[in-house]
């Protein structure tokens, strides 16, 4: 199994290359320190596991494993924490993500969770599921919105904008990659929140993926 850590934090990295080098079926094969390299590594090369930690400079972990989706699909994600109260908004729609940890976790377990992803089984660590939870409760509730709504008609601009809020661009992102103003943009985000009566991107983005609006 290939793994690639991606860390801000030097001692973790070099702590976990330790681990990973005492067991023959793992191999080590790069680090990062944010979320834009590890896309980046996971485009040029084979990656298996990314053990990717949430709070990181350029991009977090949790929008670093949505742009995965799309580049290595193959690539499996376990997220690392030390925060337990951190904002997992969002989660539950990204199906890359097979285990979510505290950094405080002991050597043995991690190397055993690490295995059990190569069987698709979801880990989490009891202190996350209420975040955890609180995301997958966003999520029903967005459903059930659209649902009771209907969902209403979109223009080609409405769902190239819904596609890059479920990859987690920002509105300048977004602009860039439509070819339209970031003026445009907004106005669009704001009557697609008022077309589905939504609260904010984040539902909106859920929304677009539960009623299969976005590839």
């Amino acid at each position: 199994m290939n793994v690639l850590i991606a860390d801000d934090q030097t001692l973790f990295r070099d702590m976990m290359l330790n681990l990973l080098d005492k067991e023959p079926d793992i191999t080590h094969i790069g680090s990062v320190s944010n979320g834009s390299d590890a896309i980046a590594f996971c485009t040029s090369r084979q990656v298996d596991l990314v053990l990717m930690d949430i709070r990181m400079p350029e991009m977090d972990g949790i929008t670093a494993s949505r742009k995965l989706k799309d580049v290595s699909p193959h690539s499996k994600i376990i997220l690392l924490t030390a925060f337990e109260d951190r904002d997992l908004t969002g989660l539950s729609a990204i199906d890359n993500i097979f285990c979510v940890l505290l950094k405080d976790i002991h050597a043995e377990q991690l190397m055993k969770i690490i295995r059990l992803s190569a069987y698709n089984l979801f880990v989490v660590d009891r202190q996350c599921l209420p975040a955890l939870s609180e995301s997958m409760k966003l999520a029903k509730e967005a459903a059930e919105d659209s649902k009771q709504q209907g969902a209403p008609d979109f223009s080609s601009i409405d769902l190239q904008i819904l596609k890059c809020l479920t990859k987690g661009m920002s509105n300048k992102e977004i602009a860039e990659s439509i070819n339209y103003s970031e003026g445009t943009v907004k106005s669009h985000l704001s009557h697609l929140l008022a077309e589905t009566g939504l609260k904010d991107r984040t539902q909106l983005a859920l929304f677009a993926l539960k009623n299969h609006l976005v590839q």
